[in-house]
């Protein structure tokens, strides 16, 4: 018994140690976005967004390359040409070789862009991916938000549950307190006071099973927050919770709901891209360099380097692809229609869960008022039945039952408070 006693008060007062921090919930909120690597990553996600954007609209600077090679023909290519043309009999033919052994290339090419038919699709594209970012990385931030305040509230919760466990505790132990005198005074059965021994003994193990839930929810809430969990974390808030906040929600332009949006969006640009790649595209190209030929590798003769360029237009326009247009078409309004009826059924969805967690919310106000008035009694009642058993009045059956009555109360009201808490981070959920 001692042993859980002083398990019991090492883990009571263990926040009390050195190096411990303490957050409100509002910090730890904050502490868990500054580590969050997912809130990171979305910001990341943005600045690649913005970098492609940047990207894209270069591709309308001129590309410029240079190029350069070297060939040796130890086989020139040997051609038949009429005699004839040589001064040969007629009808006959010999054999003549093209080419030079040695042959070299320099040149630099510039290309410019001069009209591409989905530029600024692409360029649209680049925005709804942009906004997407954004729009994950608020998501993101409230998502952190309530995560950590679920946690919060439950360890709060547990918290609370062993206290009503170590109120328990006290109070058993000033009822076998209260027997013993009655025992020594021959005015009891001594059955009582070993019941209430057993019964003092099962309450130790139980705020010792409390304590536990209370710092595994603690742990619980250092995973949300990326805490270390080798430091000592302590609450500052309390679990005061107004339970009159009244539901007022806008799920028309949540995450999910924009999120379907831009989907929407996309399928549209890709249908655009598609019905504009018909549609010729255009570039110019210029290229100056020289070429040198010669039976030997003297690249340094510059007799033998002749010069060439060219400026250009070269457009290109699609013919026949096989239909790949037409069911690529095909295919995103397909997609668009899945989104539309995802939609739908979003909404109805999120319409029914609105309205369940308003009367989950409500339902939880009247079991904490029900709760709270039980409570009142019952303490009431537990006086008044220790009154008159020290005055024997009474037997010790009406303190008993007014104890438990109090504690199974107390557990009500936490329950209620419980159950409001996840009602109204449903509700917030809905809301993101």
């Amino acid at each position: 018994m001692n042993r859980i006693l002083y398990i019991l008060s090492f883990l009571l007062f263990a926040n009390t140690l050195a190096g411990q921090r303490d957050f409100t919930l509002g910090e730890a909120v904050a502490y868990a976005r500054e580590h969050q690597a997912g809130l990171s990553n979305s910001r990341l996600d943005q600045q690649i967004s913005a970098t492609e954007a940047e990207r894209l609209e270069r591709t309308w600077l001129p590309q410029v390359s240079a190029s350069t090679e070297i060939r040796y023909n130890p086989i020139l290519q040997t051609t038949l040409l009429p005699a004839e043309l040589s001064g040969g009999p007629s009808g006959e033919l010999m054999e003549v070789q093209f080419g030079t052994a040695f042959s070299s290339s320099l040149g630099v090419t510039v290309r410019q862009k001069v009209f591409d038919p989905v530029f600024h699709l692409e360029r649209e594209l680049r925005t709804i991916s942009r906004e997407r970012a954004e729009l994950d990385e608020a998501f993101e931030r409230e998502k952190v938000k309530l995560r950590v305040e679920a946690a919060y509230y439950q360890a709060l919760l547990n918290r609370e549950a062993y206290q009503n466990s170590l109120s328990l505790l006290d109070a058993l132990e000033k009822l076998v307190q209260d027997v013993r005198i009655q025992v020594e005074n021959e005015l009891e059965n001594p059955s009582l006071l070993n019941t209430l021994n057993q019964q003092y003994r099962r309450q130790q193990y139980q705020a010792y099973a409390d304590s536990l839930n209370w710092r595994a929810s603690l742990a619980g809430l250092k995973l949300e927050m990326h805490f270390p969990a080798g430091e000592e974390l302590r609450l500052t808030d309390s679990l005061r919770l107004p339970m009159s906040d009244t539901l007022s929600l806008n799920t028309s332009d949540n995450y999910d709901i924009r999120n379907y949006n831009l989907q929407l969006e996309e399928s549209r640009n890709a249908l655009d891209r598609l019905d504009r790649s018909r549609l010729p595209s255009v570039d110019a190209e210029g290229y100056l360099g020289a070429q040198f030929f010669s039976q030997s590798p003297d690249l340094y003769n510059f007799k033998r380097w002749y010069g060439l360029s060219y400026i250009g237009l070269t457009a290109s326009l699609p013919i026949y692809d096989g239909q790949d247009r037409r069911y690529g078409a095909q295919i995103e309004n397909l997609k668009m229609e899945q989104v539309r009826n995802r939609m739908q059924a979003y909404r109805i969805e999120q319409e029914n869960k609105a309205i369940r967690a308003s009367l989950q919310m409500e339902s939880a106000r009247a079991q904490a008022a029900l709760a709270r008035q039980a409570i009142e009694t019952a303490g009431k009642n537990l006086e008044m039945a220790r009154f008159n058993y020290q005055n024997e009045t009474t037997g010790f059956e009406p303190v008993f039952d007014a104890l438990q009555t109090l504690v199974d109360s107390r557990g009500q009201l936490i329950s209620a408070k419980g159950a409001y808490v996840q009602a109204l981070l449903d509700a917030r959920l809905l809301d993101l």
